[in-house]
């Protein structure tokens, strides 16, 4: 039986095919025959296929910059056996919530992505508070998500000079790593406002990169263990626990605290599968292709890590050595016993280039979030950040994103852990705009879901069950202190900034006078 939604797109659809009869065109593609059936226009070009929308998400994921920036912190919140499970766990939670993800996606593949599942599944009654708050959490995490990587390749770039200027006082000053953070994000930006073609090109030199370093880590890293004559033992990598988050006098926080608070390791790159999503309106076959992108991006992602985490473990040369040194990103200690000071330069700012091309993936899908929530007007100025130019790129939805990143960015001038504050806030509020959908189509939405050809079948609900457990973990021990004692120096921000997001979200739907989203945002508008 049709819904009310399908209903109303049928006259649309018709209209729209027809006028391009009359005008002498050729009929609408399946592809835009779908996406009109959700009521949107075609907008974008579609010249991306199934392997730019991989590489979306598997980008975006990118482990061989997303172990090192958090390693120096997973090394003193676990240690080694720490590391290893937390991410080996994670990622196969992250792949269910994947598939719950790429089932839906099938069946409703658009820019807006999660927040128009969220309208679809809601129904008349709920659609416009779950696509309310779905659009605001995942807008907000995404503009976090951008800076929190970006300040991650910038620590990559820090310390490659601190190794290689180790008496320059400027490398260690605030405002410097905000500088090179707002350049990246300059960098990052590039790719996702000229054209196309420009892009595809992007997606082809970030995945070079990453597999340079891939060959790196699998190849050198063995070979300058063996001439160092050292490796660690099984123990050392599966049995090495170490709880250092206690920097005062007593043990406040217990082990298992410690392994807990470590699961950010792996939670920091396991997550913005959407990113496959918000590319729908522009990729060939995208009921298919896009669904595929978020489930194949992140199981290759999970089981190629894995492997490359083992050897970077049992590569290791000195844990202590680690754990106390004092650079931006202890990763650059762990290279300097491994490669010596030249070789872990090289790295480290081939990381810069990886980590930045991570950065602009992300940037990717900041920039058509807020160019989908724009078209239907949840943004203040929404008509400005919805345009494109003549290369069909929402140029303007860029530079808004550009802007609140840098801004975002200048928390870490006055603070030592901005950038994990940072990094939390955007894994909370991302992953928990996944929840909204996901929970919405095991309830109010069951019985109108209509899933595409590529479906979960009965397996659905059961992922669906699993994956809003493991939000709603992930959710809870990411805002749990960071390092005892607790000051104002090493307090975890990430509850303040998910704070001030559930302020923004709830406070913006209820306000009186007509002004909040309850008294005049429907949904989705329709384009056609």
């Amino acid at each position: 039986m049709a819904s009310k939604e399908d209903e109303k797109a049928a006259p649309a659809i018709q209209a729209y095919a027809a006028a391009d009869v009359v005008e002498g065109n050729v009929y609408m593609s399946n592809d835009e025959a779908h996406l009109a059936s959700l009521g949107y226009k075609q907008e974008f070009y579609r010249h991306l296929g199934l392997f730019e929308n991989w590489a979306a998400t598997f980008s975006s994921m990118n482990f061989i910059s997303g172990i090192p920036v958090l390693f120096g912190w997973i090394m003193y919140t676990g240690g080694p056996s720490s590391a290893f499970a937390n991410w080996t766990m994670i990622g196969g939670l992250s792949f269910i919530v994947s598939l719950s993800m790429a089932e839906i996606a099938a069946a409703m593949p658009t820019s807006g992505g999660i927040y128009f599942w969220s309208y679809r599944l809601g129904g008349e009654k709920w659609g416009p508070f779950l696509s309310w708050m779905t659009a605001w959490w995942n807008w907000i995490g995404w503009i976090c998500v951008v800076p929190g990587v970006q300040q991650g390749s910038t620590n990559f770039l820090l310390g490659a000079l601190e190794i290689s200027y180790p008496n320059a006082t400027i490398v260690y000053q605030g405002w410097f790593s905000w500088l090179l953070t707002a350049i990246g994000m300059f960098f990052a930006m590039a790719p996702n406002i000229i054209s196309q073609r420009v892009l595809r090109l992007y997606f082809r030199f970030a995945t070079f990169i990453f597999f340079v370093l891939f060959l790196f880590y699998w190849i050198w890293f063995p070979i300058k263990a063996a001439q160092n004559g050292h490796f660690q033992s099984r123990a050392g990598v599966f049995n090495h626990f170490y709880n250092g988050i206690n920097e005062g006098d007593k043990k406040e926080a217990s082990d298992a605290y410690c392994w807990v608070i470590g699961i950010l390791f792996g939670a920091w790159v396991f997550f913005g599968y959407d990113a496959s999503a918000h590319l729908a309106e522009e990729t060939h076959d995208a009921s298919i292709v896009v669904a595929r992108g978020m489930w194949m991006s992140t199981l290759s992602a999970w089981l190629l890590s894995i492997p490359t985490l083992i050897i970077i473990l049992f590569c290791m040369q000195d844990f202590e050595g680690i754990v106390s040194a004092e650079y931006s990103n202890n990763w650059a200690e762990y290279l300097v016993q491994l490669v010596g000071p030249r070789g872990a330069v090289a790295i480290l700012s081939l990381l810069w280039v990886d980590s930045t091309c991570a950065t602009a993936s992300c940037f990717m899908s900041a920039q058509r979030v807020t160019f989908a929530i724009s078209r239907d007007g949840v943004l203040p100025f929404s008509k400005y950040f919805r345009r494109l130019n003549r290369n069909k790129i929402p140029v303007n939805a860029a530079f808004l994103v550009c802007a609140l990143s840098i801004a975002i960015t200048c928390a870490v001038i006055g603070s030592s852990v901005a950038f994990t504050a940072i990094t939390a806030t955007g894994t909370i509020a991302t992953n928990f705009s996944y929840l909204f959908p996901i929970m919405a189509r095991h309830t109010v939405g069951r019985d109108t879901f209509k899933p595409a050809e590529w479906n979960l079948g009965k397996f659905s609900l059961p992922m669906g069950i699993i994956s809003g457990l493991y939000i709603m973990f992930l959710f809870c021990v990411l805002l749990l202190p960071q390092l005892y004692p607790v000051t104002a120096m090493s307090l975890n921000y990430a509850p303040i900034c998910i704070g001030i997001v559930t302020i923004i979200s709830v406070v913006g739907w209820v306000l009186p006078f007509g002004l909040g989203g309850m008294h005049w945002f429907a949904g989705p508008k329709r384009t056609i």
